[in-house]
């Protein structure tokens, strides 16, 4: 099986930032428990030692906003955040004080709980958590499904949810099924902005946890 993560250098990742900087404007977090102001753009991806950071955005009020999936809840799963919390700031905060970034990490389903705060002594990281493995996968899809099939215009909330679906189980084999399935239900979404979307924001999603045959 071959992983569907994209190389350094591809051009696809590229081509996947470009379909969604215009897609994720206005849209928000409220669907993950999250409260924070609507996204006023998607950030180019900034390269680290070991892959990137895909999903930086900044907000309506200035701030800044970095979304990881991740399937490691432990202290010793935090150590990559330091360095891109580093490479953010290296590149963003202008040194007026009014640098603020949000943490959010997005655990896949595969995590059910995970402490809320990690000590390092000198460091700190307090993070806006998002347990996946406590989203009802099936009702939210066959909803989807229904909207879809009736030619409905899907809301951001559906959007939001069906980039992230395909990581609620536990598994790879079970990630990998459910991420072909919702592909192909993403084929048939009537508005070609919102499929396009979908289908990039959940590539992009999945990078590093979904393997096709």
């Amino acid at each position: 099986m071959n992983t569907i993560s994209k190389g350094k250098n591809s051009p696809d990742r590229e081509d996947l930032h470009k379909v969604l900087a215009q897609a994720y404007k206005g849209k928000i977090f409220t669907v993950f428990g999250i409260e924070l102001p609507p996204i006023r753009e998607l950030l180019p991806a900034i390269p680290l030692r070991d892959g990137f950071i895909d999903s930086l955005f900044l907000l309506e009020d200035g701030a800044y906003a970095v979304v990881e999936y991740t399937s490691g809840c432990h202290k010793a799963d935090m150590i990559k955040y330091p360095e891109q919390i580093a490479k953010i700031m290296e590149r963003y905060d202008k040194g007026d004080g009014r640098f603020n970034l949000h943490l959010i990490i997005i655990y896949t389903g595969d995590v059910e709980r995970a402490e809320s705060v990690f000590d390092f002594g000198c460091l700190i990281l307090h993070p806006e958590q998002v347990f996946l493995s406590r989203m009802d996968g099936n009702a939210e899809l066959e909803s989807i499904r229904q909207k879809i099939h009736s030619g409905f215009l899907l809301t951001d909330d559906d959007l939001m949810k069906l980039v992230v679906l395909p990581l609620s189980v536990p598994g790879s084999e079970r990630k990998t099924q459910l991420f072909d399935e919702i592909s192909s239900l993403a084929e048939n979404i009537p508005d070609e902005e919102q499929r396009a979307f979908v289908l990039a924001a959940m590539t992009l999603a999945t990078d590093r946890f979904i393997n096709r045959k």
